[in-house]
């Protein structure tokens, strides 16, 4: 990987006609700001600028060849290598400031090949080992609600056409990232993300602000809930962490027997990558985002679902959960262990667990779940107890005549 990083950094110097001296001297001028964004766990006399200057033109020339759909590179021709490579790049140790890649990029002008059209996009790839070298961010210079990056769509220049600034980092990085982008648009400009996994996380973040409360709400597990009438429906064309919850009727009086407390969630995927850019995306919250942690709140709310392998059964029945693991008692190790050490003293989502308790506390609505499901369960069953109710009724009235006469 080393080679290749080496490669990989020659052929940045040649799109954008530059020397390594150039490169160093723009890598020294800013390599105390750089280097502050670590913590001291390292000895940061051994980070050269020539380790920062080889990862970051690595890191832009693969963006850019992803970008123009170079078939035929070392690195993007294979899926499962491809994938390790994403991999690093989320793991939170070794991230290089954004902002360095950036400016790196608008002073360093490349030429972009026009875009080769796309035959398929890439299908489901593994996981793979580390190639990088590690750091461990410690905070940062820029801070995410002072700048945002705006998509230019203004046309190149005519001459130097196609030079970097008519296609974006933004772009390239989303290209890249786009099994993470969850769909969400850049047109309108994204905060100024502080690194990769700050990136992923904005993806993965709700378009609105969530009030958090100080203090966990205790939810029970997912098959509780059903047998207390909860019914669990997947939310379509929403964003990731919405849940909500409503009273279903069915069109029926509002009568308490007929009533049920529907919770909705968007699906979530649960794939070989998924505990690793989970788990990154969770420490980063833990340092830079206490007061705003929704992943690590929505996994806490789904580590309360979960209790056993049968309650991922119920979620997945209900397309809550979408198990790309093989078997669901693997979903179900996966959640309980992703909160491990993970400690949270705000929960956006105490107002759904206060409505689910107070249902499931009603008695009520425990019997008459119990009632439908054993005895209406299906039209046969239906049928079979409404014959029944109306035979035993059939048989007190007789009874009551005969001893009348």
């Amino acid at each position: 990987m080393e080679i290749h990083k080496r490669i990989c950094y020659k052929k940045f110097l040649e799109r954008c006609k530059k020397t390594e001296d150039d490169l160093k001297q723009f890598i020294n001028k800013r390599k105390k700001e750089v280097l502050s964004c670590y913590a001291g766990t390292i000895k940061l006399s051994i980070i050269s600028a020539d380790i920062i200057a080889v990862d970051a033109c690595f890191i832009i020339e693969l963006f850019l060849r992803n970008y123009e759909n170079h078939e035929n590179d070392y690195i993007l021709s294979s899926p499962w290598l491809r994938k390790a490579v994403e991999q690093d790049l989320i793991l939170i140790e070794n991230q290089l400031p954004y902002f360095l890649l950036q400016e790196l990029y608008q002073n360093f002008p490349v030429h972009v090949s026009p875009r080769k059209k796309e035959e398929e996009e890439p299908t489901h790839r593994q996981s793979s080992t580390n190639d990088f070298q590690c750091c461990l961010p410690c905070s940062w210079r820029i801070p995410s609600n002072d700048l945002s990056i705006e998509i230019d769509k203004a046309k190149p220049a005519d001459d130097e056409a196609n030079l970097a600034h008519s296609v974006l980092l933004l772009e390239l990085t989303c290209e890249f990232f786009k099994e993470h982008t969850k769909g969400k648009s850049v047109e309108n400009g994204v905060p100024q993300p502080k690194h990769f996994t700050d990136l992923v996380r904005y993806f993965l973040c709700p378009d609105e602000p969530m009030s958090c409360e100080h203090g966990v709400e205790n939810i029970y597990a997912a098959k509780k809930l059903r047998a207390s009438g909860v019914k669990f429906t997947p939310l379509k064309k929403k964003t990731f962490l919405t849940i909500e919850t409503d009273k279903a009727t069915k069109g029926k009086p509002n009568l308490a027997c007929f009533s049920n407390l529907n919770l909705k969630l968007t699906p979530f995927k649960f794939k070989d990558e998924t505990e690793w850019v989970v788990r990154n995306i969770m420490a980063l919250e833990q340092f830079l985002y206490p007061n705003n942690p929704y992943i690590c709140n929505y996994f806490l709310l789904m580590d309360q679902l979960v209790d056993t392998v049968d309650d991922v059964d119920l979620l997945v029945e209900n397309e809550v959960i979408i198990n790309m693991l093989g078997s669901n008692k693997a979903v179900a190790k996966l959640v309980n262990r992703l909160c491990q050490q993970i400690n949270e003293d705000k929960f956006c989502y105490s107002h759904i667990g206060r409505q689910l308790k107070v249902h499931y506390d009603n008695i009520w609505n425990r019997n008459v779940a119990t009632l439908k499901r054993v005895y209406f369960k299906d039209l046969w069953t239906g049928s079979s107890t409404v014959l029944g109710v109306f035979v035993l009724l059939f048989s007190v009235i007789g009874t009551i005549k005969s001893l009348k006469s």
